[in-house]
C-alpha cells in the first residue's frame, strides 16, 4: 500500500521485521504546554504530526513565540493580541482541553474552536472547574466549544472536578496550575478514567520545576504558583504507536522489533505487553528496543478502563484470532475521535465476526472469515487509531480497502510506509 493508497495487504506469511515508532503524542501535547506556561523552553525529538503541529500553530496564533525545525520545537515568551483570537484544534481533543486551560490563565479575549466532530466532545468538567476558579468563559450550551474565554491571571486556590469521561480535563487544570497566584490544591471526585495518563502529567510538570505533590490514589494534587522552569526536554517513543507493530506479530505470527520505548515508561498502553502475554506472545528486551513474538494462543482478557487507547488495535487481535475474548472497561470509547467500539464491531462484524456489544464491553464469539481473492470494504471513520487497527486485521481477514487512511496523520504520519516495510521484511529506517 502506498501513503495515498486504499488497499491493505493480506496475509503474507510469518512476520519478521522491524517497525520504529514515532515520540510520544501525549507528552510532546504536554511538553508545548509546559513550556509556553514557562514562557520558553526546547523540546526536542517531538511528534510531528496533526494533533501536535495544530497545538502547535494554536498556541503562536495565541501570541506565544514558536518555531518548529526539524527534531526540535522553541518556544518562546508570550507577547497578548490585543485583539480577538480565534484558535481552532482541528479534531484534537487533548490539545482542545490543555489550551482551554492555559487560555483561561492568560491576558487575551480567544475563541477556542475544532472540527464539528471536536464540537461534539464534552468540556464541561474542564469548563466548571475553571469558572469555579474564576474564569470568564462562555460555551456553546455551556458545555462544548466553541468557547469564548476572556484570559485573565488567576487567583487559584482550592476546587474539585469530577472528570466523568476524560482525564485529560484533569490534566487541562494541573498544566495551567503553575501560572495560578496561589497554585491549585485539587480534589478528583467520582470516577477517574484513564489514570496513567496522569503520571505523563506528573512527569512533564515535575521535569519543568513544578512544585507539585499528589496522593497516593491520586484524587488530591497539589500544585505551586509561580511558574516552571525554561528546559530542554526530550520525548519518548510511543506506546500507543507501538500497539500496532505488537498487534501485527499477535495476529500473523513470527517477530516484530520495536525500537525506541522505553520499558518503564509512565504511558499506561505499555500494559498492552502484560495483556498479550497473558494470551501467549513473548516479549524480550534488548536496551530500548522490544521484540515481540506470536501469535496469541489464547484468548484475551483485558479491562481497558485504564488505557482505552489499546482498545482498537486488542479488538483487532481478538477478532483475528482464538474464539472467546472479552474486552471491557470500554464506557469512555463514545467521546473518541470516533464512537470506537460501535466502529470496530461494524468493521469485524462486516468480516464474518461474530462480536457482542454492551456499553462497556466488546466480546469475539466468532473470529473474521479469511477471503485472499476478495477485496472487502471497511472504514475508518476518520479515526487513526481504527485505521491502523484495520491493518493489522487484514493480516488475517485478507486484502481490505479502506476509505480513510490518511487519518493516520493525526498521530503517525509515516505510518504506511513503516508497515509496508515491516510486511517486505525491510528494516525501516527511524
Amino acid at each position: 500500500m502506498t501513503e495515498l493508497g486504499t488497499r491493505l495487504s493480506g496475509p503474507n506469511g510469518f512476520l519478521a521485521g522491524r517497525l520504529p515508532v514515532p515520540p510520544s503524542k501525549s507528552l510532546t501535547n504536554r511538553a508545548l504546554i509546559a513550556a509556553a506556561v514557562a514562557g520558553g523552553g526546547l523540546i526536542v525529538d517531538p511528534l510531528d504530526c496533526e494533533d501536535t503541529r495544530l497545538l502547535a500553530a494554536a498556541l503562536q496564533t495565541a501570541g506565544w513565540r514558536v518555531r518548529w525545525s526539524e527534531q526540535v520545537i522553541t518556544i518562546g515568551p508570550m507577547t497578548p493580541v490585543e485583539s480577538l483570537v480565534t484558535v481552532s484544534l482541528g479534531n484534537s481533543g487533548t490539545g482542545a482541553r490543555l489550551l482551554l486551560a492555559l487560555l483561561a490563565s492568560v491576558p487575551g479575549h480567544f475563541i477556542v474552536d475544532g472540527s464539528p466532530r471536536l464540537r461534539q466532545r464534552p468540556m464541561e468538567p474542564l469548563i466548571k472547574a475553571l469558572s469555579a476558579l474564576g474564569a470568564r468563559m462562555e460555551a456553546s450550551n455551556n458545555r462544548m466549544l466553541p468557547v469564548s474565554v476572556e484570559g485573565q491571571r488567576l487567583r487559584g486556590g482550592q476546587t474539585d472536578i469530577r472528570p466523568g469521561v476524560s482525564s485529560q480535563f484533569v490534566t487541562a487544570l494541573l498544566m495551567a496550575a503553575p501560572l495560578f497566584l496561589d497554585g491549585l490544591e485539587l480534589q478528583i471526585v467520582g470516577p477517574l478514567p484513564s489514570e496513567p495518563y496522569l503520571e505523563l502529567t506528573h512527569r512533564v510538570l515535575s521535569d519543568f520545576g513544578a512544585e507539585v505533590e499528589r496522593s497516593s490514589d491520586n484524587r488530591q494534587w497539589r500544585v505551586g504558583g509561580g511558574g516552571l522552569k525554561q528546559i530542554r526536554w526530550c520525548v519518548e517513543g510511543d506506546w500507543s504507536a507501538a500497539a500496532f507493530p505488537i498487534a501485527a506479530a499477535a495476529v500473523a505470527g513470527g517477530w516484530v522489533e520495536v525500537p525506541g520505548l522505553d520499558r518503564a515508561s509512565a504511558q499506561g498502553d505499555r500494559i498492552i505487553c502484560d495483556i498479550l502475554a497473558d494470551a501467549g506472545m513473548i516479549f524480550e528486551w534488548f536496551g530500548d528496543r522490544l521484540v515481540a513474538k506470536g501469535p496469541v494462543t489464547k484468548p484475551i482478557f483485558a479491562d481497558l478502563g485504564a488505557s482505552p487507547d489499546t482498545f482498537p488495535a486488542l479488538a483487532a487481535v481478538a477478532a483475528c484470532r482464538v474464539p472467546g475474548s472479552k474486552l471491557c472497561g470500554l464506557g469512555n470509547l463514545l467521546h473518541k475521535e470516533s464512537s470506537r467500539l460501535q466502529v470496530m464491531a461494524s468493521n469485524l462484524r462486516a468480516l464474518g465476526a461474530r462480536i457482542v456489544v454492551g456499553d462497556e464491553t466488546f466480546e469475539v464469539e466468532k473470529t473474521v472469515d479469511r477471503k485472499n481473492d476478495l477485496l472487502r470494504t471497511v472504514q475508518a471513520a476518520d479515526d487513526h487509531r481504527i485505521a491502523m487497527a484495520m491493518a493489522v486485521t487484514a493480516l488475517e481477514a485478507g486484502p481490505l480497502d479502506l476509505d480513510e487512511p490518511s487519518s493516520v496523520a493525526k498521530s503517525f504520519p509515516d505510518f504506511w510506509s513503516r508497515w509496508n516495510a515491516l510486511l517486505r521484511g525491510e528494516a525501516s529506517s527511524d
